[in-house]
C-alpha cells in the first residue's frame, strides 16, 4: 500500500494515509495523533524524540489546525458549531463514544461545500425554488469542510450523529442512514484534508491533500443539487 509523503524535515514527516491502513502499522515514524483505520488523509509523525515532543506539544496546546472533508446524511445549509461533551463507553480497544454531560469538552465547526442527492433533484435547474425538506423519498447528502477545535476519539462521527447527520459509510454509528450509499461507498466518507502549524523556526506550514479517488468517484455518481 503506497504512502505518499506530503512534507518532511529532519524531525517530522506528514504523510497521506490511505484508508484501510491502521495507524499502528505505519513504520515511517511515531504518530502524535491518530486517524481511524477507514479515514484517509494527513497524519503527522515524529521521526525522532525531538520531533515527537514538538508535535505532541502542538496538539496539547491546540496550536495546530486540523480540517477534514466529510459527506454526511441530510441537508446542512449553513455554517455551524457543535459544542457537546463526549464520553467513551465500553472496553478499551472496542470502545464507542457518545454525547454525555460527564464527558470531555468537544467542539466541531463546519461549513457546507456542496449538496447532493442520489436521484435527479426536483429542485435543480434554472428557476428552481429554495431547497426544501422533502420531495417524496429522496435522500440528500452534504459535503462538509470540518474543523476540529478538540481532538476526541470519533469526534466528527459522533457529533454529526448527534445532529442526525451521520457520516456516510460509517459502519459503527448512524445506521441505517449512514449506509444509504453502501452500493457505491465501501468505507466512511471522512478525509483529513488540511494541517496548519508553525515550525520551531517560525515558518508557518499549511499542508493540504485532495480527496482520494475512491471518494471522488462517489461524488461523481451523485447528483449535485
Amino acid at each position: 500500500m503506497e504512502i505518499k509523503i506530503e512534507y518532511e524535515n529532519d524531525d517530522i514527516v506528514v504523510i497521506n494515509k490511505p484508508a484501510g491502513l491502521a495507524v499502528q502499522d505505519i513504520s515511517t515514524g511515531t504518530p502524535a495523533h491518530r486517524l481511524d483505520k477507514q479515514t484517509s488523509g494527513l497524519l503527522a509523525l515524529g521521526k525522532n524524540e525531538k520531533g515527537l515532543d514538538f508535535l505532541r506539544a502542538l496538539f496539547k496546546s491546540r496550536s495546530i489546525s486540523k480540517e477534514y472533508q466529510a459527506l454526511v446524511y441530510g441537508l446542512i445549509e449553513k455554517h455551524g458549531v457543535i459544542d457537546k461533551p463526549l464520553v467513551k463507553i465500553g472496553h478499551e480497544g472496542s470502545s464507542r463514544v457518545r454525547v454525555g454531560p460527564e464527558g470531555r469538552a468537544s467542539k466541531t465547526e463546519y461549513w457546507p461545500s456542496a449538496l447532493y442527492t442520489l436521484k435527479p433533484s426536483p429542485l435543480a435547474g434554472e428557476g428552481a425554488p429554495v431547497i426544501g425538506r422533502g420531495e417524496g423519498a429522496i435522500d440528500y447528502f452534504t459535503l462538509l469542510r470540518v474543523k476540529l477545535h478538540t481532538g476526541r476519539t470519533h469526534q466528527i462521527r459522533v457529533h454529526f450523529l448527534s445532529e442526525k447527520h451521520p457520516v456516510m459509510g460509517d459502519d459503527l454509528y448512524g445506521k441505517p442512514n449512514s449506509q444509504k450509499l453502501a452500493d457505491i461507498l465501501s468505507r466512511q466518507f471522512l478525509h483529513a484534508a488540511k494541517l496548519e502549524f508553525k515550525l520551531p523556526d517560525g515558518t508557518w506550514l499549511e499542508i493540504e491533500c485532495e480527496l482520494p479517488e475512491d471518494l471522488k468517484s462517489v461524488l461523481a455518481k451523485l447528483e449535485k443539487v
